[in-house]
């Protein structure tokens, strides 16, 4: 319905571009969901007069049956996408019990033709040059630096650091590179250290025909290389013709420390963290420590604490972490975006992760993990339409990344899509054909398609690679129970019942799930409640888990999920 005019509108600092369904401030984009757009675009298009909800309501929601709190929602959303505090009313006022007016003075202006320019970019490892393993962290470092402050610019894609790693080590061939990470150029460099110096040269490659835009090279010494990385990230931007405005320029530079020891030791804290070993996530820790006492003020430094501890189940921890980096820098989108996790696992307060999700992607809407955790906590409260674009986002951002390619599968399979979770499992297959992750819901999807011998060949595969790995090996056996007692073999589901209780080692959660494929639902919400009183994680999957289909009828069922929260 909207979109359709080729009439755009202007108000103070902001642009509305009908044709591309985008909002600018100062040239750059402020990224809006769709309907956040519609309904900017439909009170900048009545400005002046008032919309009553139902107007509304009619025009945005128009082909949905939602809640009337939706747009109190969106329109707390679009306020602080246009910069207004809790009680400033510049360009929306609220009239009591009757809507809203646009108050904004709005010109009406012919929508521009789009001048063609690099919109998204990869910035490929930085070689290491000295071959130094005790010095990686400087080079990988480097590279993450530039990723963090080019993803500032919230109109450049910019290509995750985990599907940019993927190339390190490897001969690039430019083009390839481009087109398999879905960017229009590159920015590739090589760094060595001699003589208490430093080296870094830069080259940026149009991706699309190997072309070479600009170069240039830097010797300064260590305690120098915070304000270097912040030019070469001024001089790339500025190349690519996103620096159009001082608040782009101070996006660009906006230091996260002044110690150049603190950031050393942040980048030895990321370098191990993204091993993402138990060994390395705990050097991690040790390292991150390092930087905030350093640096006590030292924001990302926190966040980096808060995911190690996230990532050893340090639930305590993590939360102490992340609160203290928002304390100390409420505009951390990646900071953001962990509350919001931890809030939907450990606290299973919806609401308040929704929000948090929300304020991380307009903060930092780069950043794929965002749109990865957004994703699942959309599927997990069925809103698959919503997951699916959040999952895609994060393919867009990370094409290369395992994780982010099995969010879209995980989503079709709780939304009972099999054959879709089937194409996209086997796409991820494709990359990696020994994703243990993949193989185990593959096995699960086509057991809920009858298909059991291909399921149980899948969970045979998982089971050979997790060989010695007791407690893996647990969970895996339980599933192959559940599929069992779906296929009617009763015995062999015994068996394995029997085997994953016996050691205590399976969730109940897991238990709960066999029983009820068994037609046992006394047993299965006997082994739930203890679940819930062991706030086991995986109840937050259970609105929509095809595992509890043959309980949902049960009033118990309904009943567990008021406890836990879910909406």
């Amino acid at each position: 319905m909207f979109g359709q005019t080729q009439t755009s509108y202007e108000f103070g600092p902001f642009r509305v571009d009908t044709r591309e369904r985008q909002l600018l401030r100062d040239g750059e984009v402020v990224p809006l969901r769709p309907k956040v757009f519609d309904v900017l675009l439909l009170l900048v298009q009545n400005s002046g007069h008032i919309l009553t909800k139902d107007d509304v309501m009619k025009h945005v929601w128009f082909d949905t049956a939602v809640e009337e709190g939706n747009i109190a929602r969106n329109i707390s959303t679009l306020r602080t996408a246009l910069g207004e505090g809790p009680h400033e009313h510049r360009y929306i006022e609220t009239i009591p019990w009757r809507g809203y007016r646009f108050v904004g003075k709005v010109q009406e202006v012919r929508a521009r033709e789009a001048v063609p320019r690099l919109n998204s970019i990869a910035v490929m490892p930085i070689i290491n040059v000295n071959r130094d393993p005790n010095r990686e962290y400087v080079s990988d470092g480097i590279t993450e630096s530039l990723i963090t402050s080019l993803a500032q610019l919230t109109n450049l894609r910019v290509t995750s650091r985990n599907s940019a790693f993927r190339y390190k080590g490897q001969q690039i061939n430019t083009e390839r590179a481009a087109r398999e990470l879905k960017v229009d150029a590159l920015l590739m460099g090589r760094v060595s250290e001699m003589d208490d110096l430093l080296s870094i040269s830069v080259e940026l490659i149009d991706g699309r025909d190997d072309r070479h835009l600009w170069g240039s090279q830097y010797v300064r010494k260590p305690a120098e290389l915070l304000p270097l990385l912040e030019t070469i990230a001024r001089e790339v931007a500025a190349k690519l013709g996103f620096v159009r405005s001082t608040e782009s320029a101070q996006q660009i530079e906006r230091r996260a420390t002044d110690s150049n020891a603190a950031y050393l030791s942040y980048l030895k804290g990321r370098y191990y963290f993204n091993k993402l070993t138990p060994d390395g996530v705990q050097k991690g820790t040790e390292y991150f420590r390092e930087a905030i006492k350093a640096d006590p003020n030292y924001a990302l430094a926190y966040a980096g604490l808060g995911d190690c501890h996230n990532y050893l189940a340090q639930r305590d921890d993590a939360k102490n972490a992340v609160l203290k980096a928002l304390e100390l820098d409420e505009t951390l989108g990646e900071a953001h975006a962990s509350l919001g996790f931890w809030l939907f696992l450990y606290e299973w307060d919806f609401h308040g992760a929704e929000r948090e999700f929300e304020r991380a992607l307009l903060l930092s809407p780069n950043y794929a993990e965002a749109h990865h955790w957004y994703a699942i906590y959309l599927a997990n409260l069925g809103r698959h339409d919503a997951a699916d674009r959040e999952a895609r986002q994060a393919i867009e951002l990370d094409p290369l990344s395992l994780l982010m390619n099995m969010t879209p599968a995980l989503n079709h399979c709780l939304a009972r899509e099999h054959d879709n979770a089937i194409e996209q499992l086997h796409k991820v297959l494709e990359m990696e054909t020994n994703f243990m992750a993949a193989r185990s819901v593959l096995g699960t999807v086509l057991v809920h398609k009858g298909l059991y011998v291909d399921a149980m060949a899948e969970y045979q595969k998982v089971l050979e690679m997790v060989k010695g790995a007791a407690v893996v090996e647990i969970s895996v056996k339980a599933i192959m129970a559940q599929a069992y007692a779906r296929w009617g073999k009763r015995a062999e589901a015994m068996k394995l019942l029997a085997e994953v209780i016996s050691p205590g080692s399976a969730s109940p959660y897991s238990v709960a799930g066999i029983y009820t494929a068994l037609g046992d639902c006394d047993s299965a919400f006997e082994w739930l409640n203890k679940a819930y009183e062991q706030r086991d994680l995986q109840l937050v999957s259970l609105k929509v888990d095809p595992s509890f289909d043959g309980a949902r009828s049960d009033p118990r069922f309904k009943k567990l999920m008021s406890a836990v929260g879910i909406p």
